[in-house]
């Protein structure tokens, strides 16, 4: 008991010192939760996961898992966010999201091996500001992928464990904004003197992520898993012109590569008695490697563009923990600090990152072969405030807008509700 309550005061501790700091979805444009447990839970599930999200959070934990199970997830994003400058306000209205996450894993009989396979969204962004004083930097940006992952483990001794994936990515992006062809029309009025540029293409990547997983001792587990680089084409994208260049003839563009970064977890997982556990992960993602948005026109009146990122690599830290009440009820809670990749010179609304504290909760139920899980996050984003010239947009004739001076300030704060129900066979 005395132990418990160690642990207790030293995690409200911790929750009280991020809180004083400020230093708190972030991640550039990464999901990082992909099922109701893993909600709960922070996503600290790197050494601990005990179903078949196995496939996504540590590909060598299958072995680890009771049964053959089928795991179905539904979750809510919900994002309040806004940009505000020279006492103006835009709104992002592309407040509500929907994902949705399937596994499953079988244990071959008389073997050491495990498969599983998972459909999840690691990545994806979705911005709307209709028209505002934004419509230089952004109008609407969305980027959408699903990966469909076969995984193998192989389980050879109760202290180790080796697992593996490939994946199948589909994706789709589209990308909108204003361009000023008049600054003094684009101050006075708005909708003259100004081009639209629309953008929208598909594609499909593969990837793999891989996993260990070592138990030394009954109550420890440490484990790794990387998630490897994936780079999206969108070598045929659509172009619309618009406004100015109204009329103007079907276009094709090819972009430059966008990345979707490697990622590295390690976690260490204690049993600290037999209804109590808890896990520390620390995970790492290279995003570094987004330097440029670049696209560059087949033919028309623009030869395209090139937009500077040059984001940053980021770590994160998760504590998630869970108590079983009895055989049937599990309380989970979970806290995270994650980096934002955005440096203040490049931000803009397309992706309105920060660095952000979560407070995740949740519960799980079991019934016979049944399981539910309910999750819950709370995402508290820095304010952030910085002066650049994003918002004055792209000058493509040489004639920047200079309506939007002076210091932007963009706050954020989203909710996450997940819910997951499971098999067991």
């Amino acid at each position: 008991m005395i132990l418990k309550i160690a642990i207790v005061l030293t995690f409200n501790a911790l929750v009280f010192i991020v809180c004083e700091r400020r230093d708190a979805m972030s991640g550039g444009y990464m999901i990082p939760h992909q099922t109701a447990r893993g909600l709960s839970l922070s996503n600290a599930m790197t050494a601990g996961v005990i179903d078949p999200s196995a496939v996504y959070y540590n590909p060598a934990a299958l072995g680890e898992i009771d049964g053959n199970n089928i795991l179905a997830n539904g979750m809510y994003i919900g994002v309040i966010g806004n940009v505000e400058n020279s006492g103006r306000n835009a709104v992002n209205k592309h407040d509500d999201n929907w994902l949705a996450s399937f596994f499953a894993n079988y244990h071959i009989p008389g073997t050491d091996l495990t498969l599983g396979i998972g459909t999840y969204t690691p990545f994806g962004l979705a911005t709307t500001y209709e028209r505002a004083f934004t419509r230089f930097a952004a109008n609407r940006t969305e980027l959408k992928t699903i990966y469909v992952t076969p995984a193998l483990s192989w389980h050879p001794s109760k202290y180790v464990s080796v697992g593996g994936g490939v994946s199948f990515v589909h994706a789709s992006a589209l990308l909108s904004r204003s361009l000023c062809f008049n600054s003094l029309a684009c101050t006075f009025a708005p909708g003259t003197g100004e081009a639209t540029l629309r953008l929208t293409d598909t594609t499909n990547a593969f990837t793999y992520n891989l996993g260990a997983l070592v138990e030394p001792v009954d109550n420890w587990k440490f484990g790794l898993s990387y998630r490897a680089r994936t780079d999206l084409r969108f070598d045929d994208a659509d172009v619309k012109l618009g406004g100015v260049f109204a009329g103007t003839p079907k276009i094709k563009a090819q972009v430059q590569p966008l990345p979707l970064p490697p990622v590295i977890d390690a976690g260490v997982f204690w049993q600290i008695d037999p209804s109590w556990g808890a896990e520390f992960v620390y995970e790492y993602a290279r995003w570094s490697e987004f330097k440029y948005l670049k696209a560059t026109f087949q033919s028309g009146p623009l030869p395209g563009f090139n937009l500077p990122q040059n984001w940053k690599n980021t770590s994160t830290l998760r504590l998630g923990s869970y108590y079983a009440l009895n055989k049937n009820l599990e309380l989970r809670g979970g806290i995270a600090i994650e980096e934002t990749p955005i440096p203040n010179r490049t931000l803009n609304p397309s992706v309105p990152d920060a660095d952000k504290l979560t407070l995740n909760a949740g519960l799980g139920y079991k019934w016979e072969r049944f399981s539910l899980d309910l999750g819950y996050q709370a995402a508290f984003y820095k304010t952030r405030r910085i002066t650049n010239n994003e918002l004055e947009g792209l000058p493509a004739t040489g004639i920047p807008f200079n309506g939007a001076p002076g210091k932007d300030r963009y706050e954020t704060f989203s909710n996450i509700v997940s819910v997951g129900l499971a098999y067991k066979f």
